[in-house]
């Protein structure tokens, strides 16, 4: 059994006649831990490193960051100094005090959308032609190459619409524009929900197993919306997207959603959507037991190892004991992906990514 297979049987929901044989693993990581893998393995990818079950793969966009310098000072809109401009207007600049072993995993935003007043404005900015500029590229090429190595296909396609819009309009900006009926929040929100539909057509027509979804609604105390706010404004636009990856589907696709926090008032909208895997159980706020209890019969879970507790702050047993935690849900019958919570942050001791790797590969099924 390859890891394809593996992970095939680990998501069947009866499991039928082919059981998974042990827990499919992921592994995240920040660029300070992937110099430490480097250091040991002569690589940085942690898939190539610890024969991860996962291969990353995506379409193309051709859309030129500087185009957007140009048009944001013909607008009248300052940029800081240092600010990296990244594709379709996403703005980043450099923490104001260096963050821990050069690890800028949360870099700060700018808003540059933040001022526009009109919808004409927002329409007059460089946006890319999706016709023309979104493209598969060899997406269906590194498809093959992953099912020809046994591993799964996996697309992220992750800050699908609402953080998309906030990191170009900034969150209270664009929440102010949805509560009172502003154009500029829903046209992006639109523009956005476009741009991942296109994406979603030409990743299912590749064949791609896994697509990561996911936009950050949650904090640790519930949601940081209401659920109506969240169903008039969200849910559709991500309904819209999962529609068109069933639509353009060729073979079996799971459908995995990120949110950090508790999400727990919308998780049966979201599998009533079509979202088939829930990233991460977040156990600082999500008991994994009592999450996986209420769900397991229609939802599969992704990322139970706790990135602000046990990773960077526990024990190897400590670590060790989550992994077994994991897989007596899968023998229990839930369908698991042992992974952090969120990437590996620099102060994670080393000790504890190889009790995770170990524990994973000893654990069978």
């Amino acid at each position: 059994m390859n890891s394809l297979e593996n992970f095939r049987a680990m998501m069947n929901p009866g499991r039928g006649e082919t059981l998974p044989q042990w827990l499919p693993f992921d592994l995240p990581v920040t660029p300070p831990i992937a110099d430490r893998i480097e250091a040991r393995f002569g690589t940085r990818d942690a898939a190539q490193a610890f024969d991860l079950d996962f291969r990353y793969c995506g379409p193309q966009l051709a859309d030129d960051p500087e185009r957007w310098r140009a048009a944001f000072a013909a607008q009248g809109i300052s940029l800081p100094p240092d600010a990296e401009l990244r594709p379709i207007g996403a703005v980043l600049v450099p923490p104001a005090q260096a963050a821990h072993d050069g690890a800028y995993h949360l870099r700060e935003k700018f808003y540059p959308l933040a001022s526009v007043t009109t919808v004409g404005q927002l329409r007059s900015l460089p946006w890319p032609d999706l016709d023309t500029a979104l493209t598969a590229g060899t997406l269906a090429e590194d498809v093959a190459a992953i099912h020809a190595a046994g591993k799964v296909a996996v697309c992220n396609m992750e800050v699908t619409v609402f953080e998309s819009a906030w990191y170009r309009r900034g969150m209270d900006v664009l929440f102010e524009d949805l509560i009172e009926g502003n154009e500029i929040g829903a046209w992006l929100l639109d523009w956005f929900t476009e741009f991942s539909v296109r994406r979603a057509r030409l990743v299912a027509r590749a064949g791609v197993d896994v697509v990561g979804l996911g936009d950050d609604v949650g904090t640790q105390r519930g949601m940081m919306m209401s659920v109506p706010f969240w169903r008039q404004h969200l849910k559709p636009r991500l309904k819209r997207v999962i529609d068109a990856l069933r639509e353009n589907q060729t073979r079996p696709l799971w459908v995995r959603y990120h949110s950090d926090g508790d999400i727990r008032s919308v998780i049966d909208e979201l599998v009533e959507i079509g979202v088939d895997i829930l990233n991460p159980v977040q156990p600082e706020c999500l008991p994994p037991a009592e999450v996986i209890a209420a769900h397991k019969h229609h939802l599969k879970f992704w990322g139970m190892v706790g990135t602000q507790t046990t990773m960077p702050f526990g024990t190897p047993d400590e670590v060790r004991a989550v992994v077994a935690e994991c897989a007596r849900f899968a023998r229990e019958g839930a369908g698991i992906v042992v992974a952090p919570t969120h990437v590996l942050e620099p102060d994670v001791p080393w000790e504890n990514i190889e009790a995770l790797a170990d524990a994973v590969r000893a654990a069978r099924l």
